[in-house]
């Protein structure tokens, strides 16, 4: 994903990439939360996890959102064969609903982002770029295990912190 970062990045828009140790999928987008809610998380994290297995992902595809024609975020995408990743995040929205936590109002696309375009500048070469990359094939990885994140904004980038982590045992 890096190398993809670099071959934008040349085009010289106004974007914040976001850092190697930043990259991640976010299966369900918490916001503020009060500390004496983390046993709570926890448990529905766990319910959620339980009984499912690893699986694979496919790294593919590469897009903006909402839209080119409007673009915010640069993305990467990810894909499997079967739908273990979308039961995984419909779990976790299920058990988080449970403890108060509402639903996401649009449909969950699986993606990390690459970066947040800040400016106008530049754009069109990035968007040429990414064109060209529309249809990236990288290798993939095995998803083995979900985390509780927190994040800080700071002003060189978010920091995350993990809080809690389950594995995939099936």
């Amino acid at each position: 994903m890096m190398a993809i970062q670099g071959r934008l990045r040349a085009s010289g828009a106004d974007v914040s990439w976001t850092r190697p140790e930043g990259m991640h999928l976010t299966l369900k987008f918490l916001g503020e939360v009060e500390e004496k809610m983390l046993p709570e998380m926890e448990a529905a994290l766990s319910a959620a996890v339980r009984g499912r297995s690893p699986f694979s992902l496919k790294v593919s595809g590469i897009g903006t959102f909402p839209d080119l024609r409007r673009p915010r975020v640069i993305w990467i995408g990810l894909r499997e064969h079967g739908n273990n990743l979308i039961r995984l995040q419909r779990g976790v929205e299920e058990e988080f609903n449970k403890i108060g936590f509402s639903s996401e109002g649009r449909e969950f696309t699986p993606h990390i982002t690459l970066g947040r375009i800040r400016s106008q500048r530049h754009v069109e070469k990035l968007l040429s770029l990414i064109e060209k990359e529309r249809d990236v094939e990288l290798n993939g990885f095995d998803a083995s295990c979900v985390h509780l994140m927190q994040s800080q904004l700071r002003p060189t980038g978010a920091v995350y912190t993990e809080r809690y982590s389950v594995e995939l045992q099936g």
